[in-house]
């Protein structure tokens, strides 16, 4: 181990905030150094109960947070905020809009957060955020919340990495419920009514609840209703949440997430591979095509060239 990775390790095991921000980016940037970083340290057993929170833009995510953590942490669990962002376009970097509105939150010590930008991921997540629960487990945070990016009905990649999901949801967004109903609303297992200061907050309660009485077998998610103006519902929120947290079955939460992150590393470094093969052999994939070969059989030649 190098001098960085070991005076890395020693912060992570000391919970020093510098070494924890340097091996998330470490581990966004260079994930074969990060994974040097935490040999020895990392337990898989000791992953981080996570809390999803997703739903539309718009519906307040990142205020409630701001206000849910602070209870949650009082709770005596040594907690984490990952805020998935937009990446900026110019810097592929995060707004870090999320940071902003949680300032408030932030001024507490005992709360680490860190805005990760999604760096074109799909599903509302980013592809580092496994690692980036790692680096925190070896930090000894045992409870961590996620929020995503807020991409709606296709917001599925919370499932993966959540042993908790909370779905947030503002009143007016009748259609959107609909929309909903063939995706997010799935896996949610807590459904919020966020801004319930505005007209139509009963009206979107009923609705939730209407539809979960309409779906087949035992029901066991909840629906409540929060504000972040009068703070409505907050403690009640964070109730609900670690109550269902102490439910929840962690062996298997941790084999499907570690299954999970391993599956997406082996397709990349396979992409990758597959990547260099084509490149590197421009003049076999002109020779095949001369030859009236299909893409098909062309791509599989290519395969077995990379299996040998």
């Amino acid at each position: 181990m190098g001098v960085e990775a070991s005076r890395l390790s020693e912060g992570l095991k000391a919970g020093d905030r510098g070494s924890i921000a340097r091996c998330i980016t470490m581990a966004e940037d260079d994930p074969k150094a990060f994974s040097k970083v935490i040999k020895g340290l990392y337990d898989p057993k000791k992953i981080p109960h996570v809390i999803g929170i997703t739903g539309p833009p718009g519906c307040g995510k990142s205020t409630l947070i701001s206000q849910l953590a602070p209870i949650i942490a009082a709770s005596g669990h040594k907690l984490a905020i990952i805020a998935i962002d937009a990446s900026s376009p110019f810097s592929g970097g995060a707004f870090l809009g999320n940071r902003i509105r949680m300032e408030d939150t932030l001024s507490s010590s005992s709360i680490f957060m860190r805005s990760i930008a999604t760096r074109g991921a799909k599903g509302g997540l980013t592809a580092s955020v496994m690692n980036a629960l790692i680096t925190l487990s070896c930090a000894g945070f045992d409870l961590v919340i996620v929020e995503s990016v807020g991409s709606g009905q296709a917001d599925f990649d919370i499932l993966n990495i959540s042993s908790t999901i909370l779905l947030v949801l503002a009143p007016g967004l009748g259609d959107e419920i609909q929309a909903m109903k063939a995706g997010t609303m799935e896996i949610a297992d807590i459904f919020v009514i966020n801004k319930s200061e505005l007209p139509g907050a009963d009206q979107a309660k009923r609705s939730i609840m209407a539809y979960l009485s309409s779906q087949q077998g035992k029901n066991t998610k909840k629906v409540t209703t929060t504000s972040c103006v009068s703070k409505h519902g907050i403690k009640e929120l964070a109730d609900l949440t670690l109550e269902h947290e102490n439910g929840v079955d962690t062996a298997a939460f941790i084999s499907k997430a570690f299954g999970t992150e391993v599956d997406r590393i082996a397709k990349e470094l396979m992409s990758k591979s597959i990547d260099k093969l084509t490149q590197g052999n421009a003049a076999s994939i002109a020779k095949m095509l001369d030859e009236g070969v299909d893409p098909y059989s062309a791509a599989l030649e290519l395969l077995q060239k990379l299996e040998k």
